[in-house]
Parts: C-alpha cells; sequence; structure tokens
C-alpha cells in the first residue's frame, strides 16, 4: 500500500512524511498549545520571554536563566512566538526582556503574543508576579515603548509587579545584570522550596558562553576591500572579508556581525577644538585613566549628540529657538531641526561655549558597535566571514558629514589593523532545515546580504528546494551588486528565478513590491508549497510596502478576506516562515 500523499498546502511540517506522523504530530502540537506545561506545577519555574530583533534580548534572557539556576530556580527560555496567550495565564513567576524596533513598535517575534495580550477578550493574570528589563536607546524616539506597554499591559490584567522595570539604554550590559542581580533573589525568596520537582524544562543552552562577544572582542585582519558597485553611482557599496585565523569562531547563514569601531581622527580632532580642550587631558574612563583624544576616538559616541548633550547646549547657550523646541517636547521639532546635525555642527552654533573634558565626557553615551547582516555561509567560507556595508557620506551644513562604521570600515581599516568583531546568532532568520522547500528573498540593495549567504548554504547543503531572489537598486549599470556571482547562480540551478526592480531606469519607478504584485499567482504558489518568506533590508518603508503587498497578493490568489489573509501570515509568523532583517 503506498503512503497517502501529503498535500502541499497544509498548515504542519512538512517534515513529516506519511499522514499518521503528521496526524500525531499535529495533536501534539495541539496538546502543547493548549495545555499548561508539566514544569507549571512546579513553583520554582520561573518563564523568562524574549522579543528580539537583533538577538540582544535572548542573549540577556539566557544570561538570566543562568543566574536562576543558581538560585535553585527551574528557568524555561522561549521566545515569544512560542507562547500562546493561555499559556501565559498561568505562568506564575514571568519576566519579559525585549527590545523596541522602528517607531516604538514590538519586535516581530513578539508581535503576534502582544496583539493576544493587547485584546479586550485577554484573560485575566492576577496570578502572575512579573518584571520587565526594556532594552532601548535614549537617541531614538519611543525610547523602550515595547517594555513600556508590556509593563503597563501586564498590570492593568492584574499581574502584580515583583520588581519595577527597568529601562536599558544602549550599553545595557549593566543595567542589565543589575536587573537580573535584583530580580532573582526576590522570586528565589518567595519560590515554595518545598517542591523538589525536577522534570526537565526548555532552556536555551546557556552553558555555552560566547568565546568573545561585545566585552572580549576577537581581534580579526581584513582580508579584502572591495567596491561593488558602478563609477558613475550615486551610493559606494562595498564587500568585505575578515579573516576568523585561529579564532574557532563560527557563523550561521544568517548571523550577524558586530563591528566595533574608532571614530573619525579628523572629527576628533575638530570636536575637541570646538570645546576649547587640548586633547592630552588626562580623565578616567571605565577605571582607566586616558587621554580626552584616545577616549573620544574609542570610548564614546561623538557623531549622534546625546539627548543630555543637546540639553546642556540648549542651557549654555541660550538660543532660543532650540530651548523653545524643548521646552515644548515636541519630538517632530526637534528631529527637523536635528536633521542633518551632528555634535560638531552643534558646537559650531555657539562657538562661545567651553566644556572642560570632564564635564564633555560626562554628556556623552559610550561608542556602541555597529552590526551587520553577514553575506556569507560559514560552511562555505569557515575561515572568513563577509559583510556587505553602503558607507555612509554627505554633505550638511556646510561641511562632509561621514557614517562612524561603514567609513571606519572603508577608509581606516588597513592591512596593519585588527578589528574588534564579535557574532552575535540570528536563530529565526535562517534556511529551512528541510532542503525540499522553496524559498522567497526579498532584498534590495545591501537587503541581499544574508541571501547571497543563504544561496551558498543551500548550494552547500545540495539542497533541492526553489530558491527564488526578488532584488533591485537605483540604476542596473551602477548598483547591481554582485552581478556575476547571481548570473553564476542562475546559469548552475541554485538560482530557480530572479527578478530585478531597479526603480531609475525608466520613467516610471519599479520596486521589488510591484514585482511581487506582478507575480502574485506563482509567489502564492510557492507559499501553499510550505515556502518560506524573507526580508531583509530598510524598515520604515521597503519592509512595510512588502508587507502590505504580501497581505494584498494572499487576499487576490488565496480567495481570502482581508481579516483572513491576517489569519494567514500570523500562522507563517507562527511557524517562522515569514521573517524579517529589517533596520
Amino acid at each position: 500500500m503506498k503512503t497517502p500523499k501529503i498535500p502541499e498546502n497544509t498548515p504542519y511540517s512538512c517534515t513529516q512524511r506519511t499522514w499518521l506522523g503528521r496526524f500525531f504530530a499535529s495533536m501534539r502540537s495541539h496538546i502543547l498549545q493548549n495545555t499548561p506545561t508539566d514544569s507549571s506545577a512546579d513553583c520554582r519555574v520561573i518563564h523568562i520571554l524574549y522579543g528580539t530583533q537583533t538577538g540582544n534580548s535572548e542573549s540577556v534572557a539566557n544570561d538570566t536563566a543562568a543566574v536562576a539556576k543558581t538560585q535553585g530556580l527551574n528557568p524555561v527560555v522561549k521566545s515569544m512566538d512560542a507562547v500562546e496567550i493561555n499559556q501565559l495565564a498561568v505562568m506564575e513567576y514571568l519576566l519579559i526582556i525585549t527590545s523596541t524596533y522602528g517607531e516604538g513598535e514590538m519586535p516581530d517575534n513578539a508581535q503576534l503574543l502582544w496583539d493576544q495580550v493587547a485584546a479586550d477578550t485577554a484573560p485575566t493574570m492576577q496570578n502572575m508576579q512579573f518584571s520587565i528589563l526594556a532594552l532601548g536607546d535614549t537617541s531614538h524616539d519611543n525610547y523602550c515603548k515595547a517594555g513600556i506597554d508590556w509593563d503597563n499591559r501586564l498590570a492593568k490584567l492584574g499581574a502584580q509587579r515583583i520588581y519595577d522595570r527597568i529601562d536599558c539604554d544602549a550599553d545595557f550590559e549593566g543595567a542589565s545584570k543589575n536587573w537580573i542581580n535584583s530580580v532573582i533573589p526576590i522570586i528565589a525568596d518567595r519560590a515554595n522550596d518545598t517542591n523538589s520537582a525536577t522534570d526537565s524544562v526548555e532552556t536555551n543552552n546557556t552553558d555555552n558562553k560566547a568565546k568573545f562577544s561585545r566585552k572580549k572582542p576577537y581581534l580579526s585582519k581584513l582580508l579584502l576591500n572591495r567596491l561593488l558597485t558602478g563609477k558613475n553611482s550615486s551610493k559606494e557599496t562595498r564587500h568585505y572579508e575578515f579573516s576568523l585565523g585561529d579564532s574557532g569562531l563560527s557563523y550561521e547563514a544568517g548571523d550577524v556581525l558586530n563591528i566595533i569601531p574608532q571614530n573619525c581622527p579628523e572629527l576628533v580632532a575638530d570636536i575637541i577644538k570646538a570645546i576649547h580642550c587640548a586633547g592630552d587631558e588626562n580623565e578616567l574612563v571605565n577605571g582607566e585613566l586616558m587621554p580626552l583624544t584616545e577616549s573620544l576616538l574609542n570610548h564614546y559616541e561623538i557623531k549622534l549628540p546625546s539627548k543630555k548633550l543637546i540639553q546642556e547646549i540648549a542651557n549654555r547657550s541660550g538660543d532660543q529657538q532650540l530651548n523653545n523646541i524643548l521646552e515644548s517636547k515636541d519630538k517632530t521639532k526637534l528631529a527637523d531641526y536635528l536633521w542633518g546635525r551632528d555634535t560638531l555642527d552643534l558646537l559650531h552654533q555657539i562657538p562661545a561655549i567651553a566644556f572642560s573634558a570632564a564635564e564633555f565626557l560626562a554628556l556623552l553615551k559610550p561608542l556602541q558597535h555597529r552590526a551587520y547582516s553577514i553575506s556569507s555561509s560559514g560552511n562555505t567560507h569557515p575561515d572568513s566571514v563577509h559583510l556587505t556595508v553602503a558607507c555612509v557620506r554627505y554633505k550638511s551644513h556646510g561641511r562632509e558629514h561621514k557614517g562612524v562604521c561603514s567609513t571606519y570600515i572603508a577608509d581606516l581599516v588597513d592591512d596593519n589593523s585588527q578589528v574588534k568583531i564579535f557574532f552575535s546568532p540570528n536563530k529565526s532568520f535562517s534556511v529551512p532545515e528541510d532542503d525540499s522547500l522553496p524559498i522567497i528573498m526579498v532584498g534590495p540593495g545591501t537587503g541581499i546580504a544574508p541571501f547571497r549567504a543563504f544561496l551558498q548554504e543551500r548550494a552547500f547543503r545540495k539542497a533541492s528546494g526553489k530558491n527564488w531572489l526578488l532584488f533591485g537598486d537605483r540604476n542596473e549599470s551602477t548598483d547591481y551588486i554582485y552581478r556575476e556571482e547571481i548570473e553564476t547562480m542562475q546559469a548552475s540551478g541554485i538560482l530557480t528565478r530572479l527578478d530585478l526592480a531597479f526603480s531609475r531606469d525608466q520613467q516610471e519607478k519599479i520596486y521589488v513590491q510591484d514585482r511581487m504584485r506582478e507575480n502574485a499567482a506563482e509567489m502564492y504558489i510557492w507559499l501553499e508549497q510550505g515556502g518560506y518568506f524573507y526580508v531583509c533590508g530598510d524598515a520604515s518603508y521597503m519592509a512595510k510596502d512588502v508587507d502590505k503587498a504580501l497581505h494584498k497578493l494572499i487576499e487576490t490568489e488565496g480567495n481570502k478576506s482581508a481579516e483572513q489573509a491576517i489569519d494567514y501570515i500570523n500562522h507563517l509568523k507562527k511557524e517562522k516562515r515569514y521573517v524579517r532583517d529589517v533596520y
């Protein structure tokens, strides 16, 4: 008797190969999603949920679990998209660690659970004790909004704060450590020690700490710096390759490489001159005495002015326009005022202002690493890691401006340089484990980076699944980066389908979302076959337009209502078949 053929549009895991296996898998999934976990009976269980876009919250969640274990607790670490509302409602001790994405939005992996919690139909949480750690950046509007929203909503549903919410700036390590070391002992004291259940619980591997991190980066050599864009392009996009040497480091396609940059020496010199210092003033930085010049080169953000610095310049200058804007608390007006301006521009506006070295450093934020999507497969290139980076250069307020990290790599790093790097895993944004499944990749501009890695990985695995790339930029003649590689992949068959959208090669602009609409029927077929849909690139416009186009094509090609299309896409997200790496 032949095994019955599995329909292509089944909503369950496509890795099952028989009707019987699929039936039991679906029943198990239903039971797990609609009943509390066995571990909920153990009052030493602490649930740690994370909402993340780049992996920072997941890393902190694992650190929290490690400390919880030392206190005799049973930590259960989960991504928010792995939890249903009914499971959340029965959790006794809950810690939420979440970043804020875009314009005050929830991270992609937190959105579905948040929608359930925010709904009027959400159950009460009166038996829950919780605390929130919010990751954010004070230089952005809606600082830590996702964490604030969770904190307020859980309290409104009756949950009790076991420890007040902590909002972390971009340099979150110190604040997060203090939160962990404060909240975990409180929970340990309250937990019932008489319950000696030792059932295994789900945690991420917290014992295998990364060998290298932001505090201890790997010192890498730059092997290759190659210009990708044409001579007459309006952009400067470069391909870089960094050595992994004998580091023992490895990475997966879809992971992130973090670079700790050095500030531009010319900008450092100009700022020191603008504040009327000499540069040789010795100040204490991270417990070490060093000259002002060195501290500004390697330890502080000097490009984007902090809110404290903006306020201090307003106070000292008496600038009526700036003071009025700050007093009005109008974020739009402040953004318009600061558009195109950096720290040096603000200092130049009031040349009479002087700061001591200590005063100035106290108004700055720590220099942060920059995260880039890796554009190579670790299996194909085990000894190096590749990046695809657009250099930021522009003229504003009468002077040339440069991006901090993009021009650090392009202009300052040479054969003798040691570049500080470390990896961040991005487990959701990865190629399917099942090599037979099709994937659709939408990555205009430098958004192509992870999909170059995906295609290399699929080729390495000899994956049978179809691969569809939608790529575009301004002009084909100058901005078709990796053209030779892409055409070679087409010829070899690893790239099944390619759709290009060069916006300025014709009178009417064409974008990747337009190519989606033109090929809606085929795209829907791929999704029905169990396909994965990936997006990488600009979050403000492209990703939102692509999302709208995806909803519309599911409506039209699937003959669904708008509400049914939303349910369909939510199902894709739940299965991690619609994932984004956007910035």
